[in-house]
């Protein structure tokens, strides 16, 4: 395993990280970084899976831009890039990583997790944890930087315009935060690599078990016209489907629909 040890403070949150996961990493940590997705996606290509992961975000960011809001030592704040074949479409792959995150907060024994379409990991219907994908092609791969964000223990008068929890608030005692992100770490790797052989069509079944949308009412916005419909799970694409009238629509982005 390669490990590049970088600033102080890795010494001591994330001195033993790259010999806890499963695959051959390169590890580069921060006390305090930009944004960690920024930091991966400015790197030179390589074929070794690469990691950042940092103790705070002054520019941490969210799907279209939006900003991540964070607080120091609070959140498990980390980003890996990893290398698919360019030939792979990478529909649904949010999802993957979300079940991802499910299924290593499993490990705690903590159940009812809920995914919300495409990124958002929710638990008693506030956010705790947030998905963000980046990639370009190079050649004959594409890099992909996979973004996370997931509230450990954050102060009580965090302000934040959505309902969120963290994971202080749902277990009586909190993993160790380099154990933690380990097991974040492996279980993504874990999807990713079933991903790339067997894509989205093998994770449907689990995607359906955790869809925090399926079922829900919602304003539907396409073509500068409002409907009003249903959710009805994901297709094979990943697109969210939604019944409205009388017809399923494919949903390509959560800018087109509101929770009534």
């Amino acid at each position: 395993m390669a490990i590049s040890y970088i600033a102080s403070y890795y010494m001591a949150n994330y001195f033993n990280l790259a010999n806890q996961i499963n695959s051959s990493v390169e590890c580069f940590a921060f006390d305090s970084i930009a944004s960690t997705n920024d930091y991966l996606s400015a790197l030179a290509f390589s074929d070794t899976t690469q990691i950042c992961i940092a103790s705070e975000q002054t520019q941490g960011k969210g799907q279209y831009d939006r900003a991540w809001l964070s607080q120091k030592d609070a959140s498990i704040l980390l980003s890996i890039r990893y290398v698919f074949r360019a030939d792979l479409s990478l529909n649904g792959l949010s999802l993957v990583i979300g079940l991802a995150i499910v299924s290593a907060l499993e490990e705690l024994s903590i159940k009812q997790i809920k995914l919300k379409w495409p990124n958002d990991v929710f638990f008693d219907n506030k956010k705790l944890a947030g998905i963000l994908i980046e990639n370009t092609v190079q050649g004959e791969f594409q890099s992909v930087v996979i973004g996370l964000g997931l509230n450990y223990d954050l102060n009580q008068k965090f302000e934040c315009q959505s309902p969120w929890i963290d994971l202080a608030s749902i277990i009586p005692k909190l993993p160790n935060i380099e154990n933690l992100a380990a097991l974040l770490i492996n279980h993504i790797l874990k999807n990713c690599q079933l991903f790339e052989f067997h894509d989205l069509s093998y994770f449907i079944q689990s995607w359906e078990q955790v869809d925090y949308l399926k079922n829900t009412h919602v304003k539907l916005d396409i073509n500068n016209q409002t409907f009003a419909g249903i959710v009805r799970g994901i297709n094979p694409q990943g697109m969210l489907m939604v019944e409205a009238n009388g017809q399923l629509i494919e949903v390509c982005s959560s800018k087109q629909i509101r929770l009534i």
